[in-house]
């Protein structure tokens, strides 16, 4: 099976730079039709964190959403079969480049943290240009799908940790010595790693992991978002979190990742990953979002 996926892959790497985003728009209505649990979630989430959204703007949201998500799939054969030079030379800007590079080469040590916005994979590739990056991955239940994905996704030369108690460790010695490491702000927490804060105004179970790394290290926090641009490019934002994201209260940093995250949507709201279930936890004694 997961040599029939890589071939799968491969086949996809041969599209041109523009081919994902055009098989997307094609395949987006099938895939969503076989998919109407997803579609439902997005409906639900958008609906919670954009109240006053009239109802053609959400279900345009809902379609764009969809379109990005196979998107990314489509763009897997290019991340992890395109030579890691070529892959760069998509990336038409970055928005805030000095940021980027000055908190990367510095010596504070950097946590990028990078939301499900865009190119999400992409921006794990490009950042694999600095030396010196630790990107956090959650580690797939099937060995043969965690070997493959560890080979192809540190191409680039960044260290690649597993998001258990290991890995973790490592992580924190990473960032204390000045280097840098990528972190997914917006993925629900394991049991005891999370606590709810606000996102979009409704309380959302979030991870720990990011101010906490901050609290410990003292490096320095950013938040980046990947873009979809036309003919298969993307543009990278970088963009200065709230302050309060250092902050020794755990709520008030808490907080402030979020609304890191809300910045990066704003960026273009249609391409979040609306059809992840941000909101599956729910503080005791209210009803899920979901059923």
């Amino acid at each position: 099976m997961i040599r029939l996926a890589r071939a799968l892959l491969w086949l996809l790497s041969l599209l041109p730079a523009a081919g994902p985003s055009w098989l997307a728009r094609v395949l987006r209505r099938p895939w969503q039709a076989a998919s109407p649990g997803k579609r439902a979630v997005a409906e639900t989430n958008l609906r919670r964190c954009y109240p006053d959204m009239d109802p053609a703007t959400l279900r345009r949201y809902v379609d764009d959403s969809f379109r990005h998500y196979v998107c990314t799939v489509l763009e897997t054969g290019r991340n992890w079969y395109w030579p890691v030079r070529r892959l760069e030379q998509l990336c038409e800007e970055v928005v805030g480049e000095e940021q980027l590079r000055e908190g990367l080469n510095g010596d504070r040590g950097l946590v990028v943290l990078a939301p499900h916005f865009g190119a999400w994979e992409y921006l794990g590739m490009y950042l694999q240009q600095f030396s010196h990056i630790a990107i956090l991955y959650k580690k797939p239940t099937h060995e043969g799908l965690a070997r493959a994905l560890l080979e192809r996704r540190r191409r680039g030369g960044a260290l690649l940790l597993a998001a258990d108690p290991s890995g973790l460790r490592r992580l924190y010695t990473h960032v204390r010595a000045g280097k840098g490491a990528g972190v997914l702000p917006d993925q629900e927490p394991s049991a005891g790693q999370g606590r709810f804060a606000p996102f979009f105004g409704v309380p959302a179970l979030t991870g720990v992991l990011a101010p906490r790394l901050l609290q410990k290290t003292g490096a320095r926090a950013i938040f980046t978002a990947c873009e979809r641009r036309p003919g298969g490019r993307y543009r990278i934002h970088v963009i200065e979190p709230d302050e309060e994201i250092y902050s020794s209260d755990l709520d008030q940093a808490l907080a402030a990742v979020n609304r890191g995250v809300e910045q990066c949507i704003a960026v273009d709201p249609a391409q979040y990953l609306w059809s992840y279930k941000r909101f599956r936890s729910r503080p005791e004694g209210q009803p899920s979002f979901y059923d």
